[in-house]
C-alpha cells in the first residue's frame, strides 16, 4: 500500500515538472519570438536553440568526453582516500581529535580559490583541475565517512566483537556497510561541488570540455550558443545525478 501511495505521488510530481517545463518553454517562445519582448541577441529563440543542439551534437559530445574525463579522475581520488581515511581517522580517537581541528580550517576553504595556483604551479591543466575537483570532493567525502562511522549505534560494534570478528570483517561487513548513507551523502555533496569546479576550471584555462564551449562562446558574443551550453550541462547533471540515486537507491536497499 505505501509503495502504490509512493508510486502515485511520483507520477504526480513527474506530471507536475512536464507542466512546469512547458509553461516555461511557452513563455521563452512567446516573449523572444511572438511578442519580441527580449532581444533575439541576448534571449535566442527555443527554435535557435534547438538548432544550435544539432548543428553542434558532435562538438558537444567531444567536449562532454573530455569534461567526464577530469570529473571522474577527481571523484574517483577524494572517494579512494577520503572513505578509508575516514574510516581508519573513526577508528582512532587521539587520531581523531587531532584531524577535526585541522578539518575545520580547511574545508570551509572555497576549493575554487586554488585553481589559479594549481593552473600555476601544477604541470598541466588536466592535473590542476584534477587537484582543484579533488579538494572539493574530498572534504564531504572524508567528513561524511568520519561521521558516519563515529556515529555507528556501539550496540552493533559490540555485537560484531562477541562473535570474534578479526578487523577486517568488522571493517568490510559492519562499519562500512552501517556507515554507506553517510558516505552517500558525502558523494553527492562532493560530486554537485566537483560539477560547479570543474566548469569552473574550464572557462579559465582549458582547450576543451563544456565549460570552455560555453567560455568561448561568451567570447565571441554567440549567446544562442551560451545558452546551448547551459542547457546541456543542466541536461548532463540531471542525468548523472539520477543515475548516482538509482546506484544509492540499490546498494541501500536494505533501508527500505
Amino acid at each position: 500500500m505505501k509503495n502504490l501511495l509512493v508510486g502515485n505521488e511520483k507520477r504526480k510530481a513527474t506530471t507536475d515538472i512536464i507542466i512546469i517545463i512547458g509553461v516555461l518553454l511557452l513563455a521563452w517562445q512567446l516573449l523572444t519570438q511572438q511578442l519580441g519582448l527580449l532581444s533575439n541577441f541576448l534571449y535566442p529563440s527555443p527554435q535557435s536553440v534547438l538548432g544550435q543542439f544539432k548543428a553542434d551534437g558532435a562538438e558537444l559530445l567531444a567536449h562532454l568526453v573530455a569534461s567526464v574525463k577530469l570529473l571522474a579522475s577527481g571523484m574517483i581520488l577524494a572517494i579512494v582516500l577520503g572513505v578509508p581515511l575516514g574510516v581508519f581517522t573513526a577508528s582512532n580517537k587521539r587520531l581523531e581529535f587531532v584531524i577535526r581541528p585541522i578539518a575545520s580550517v580547511l574545508s570551509p576553504i572555497p576549493p575554487i580559490v586554488w585553481i589559479p595556483y594549481a593552473i600555476a604551479i601544477l604541470p598541466s591543466f588536466q592535473a590542476s583541475s584534477t587537484f582543484v575537483i579533488f579538494i572539493g570532493a574530498f572534504w564531504p567525502i572524508f567528513l561524511n565517512t568520519l561521521n558516519g562511522v563515529t556515529n555507528i549505534d556501539s550496540r552493533y560494534i559490540k555485537s560484531a566483537q562477541t562473535l570474534g570478528l578479526n578487523q577486517y570483517t568488522m571493517t568490510t561487513k559492519i562499519i562500512i556497510p552501517a556507515a554507506l548513507p553517510s558516505i552517500f551523502s558525502g558523494v553527492q555533496v562532493g560530486l554537485v561541488l566537483s560539477f560547479i569546479l570543474l566548469t569552473a576550471a574550464e572557462m579559465i584555462g582549458s582547450s576543451a570540455g563544456i565549460g570552455f564551449y560555453v567560455k568561448l562562446a561568451t567570447d565571441y558574443g554567440n549567446y544562442t550558443k551560451v545558452i546551448t551550453g547551459i542547457i546541456f550541462i543542466g541536461l548532463i547533471v540531471t542525468v548523472i545525478m539520477t543515475l548516482f540515486h538509482k546506484l544509492e537507491k540499490h546498494l541501500l536497499r536494505w533501508r527500505s
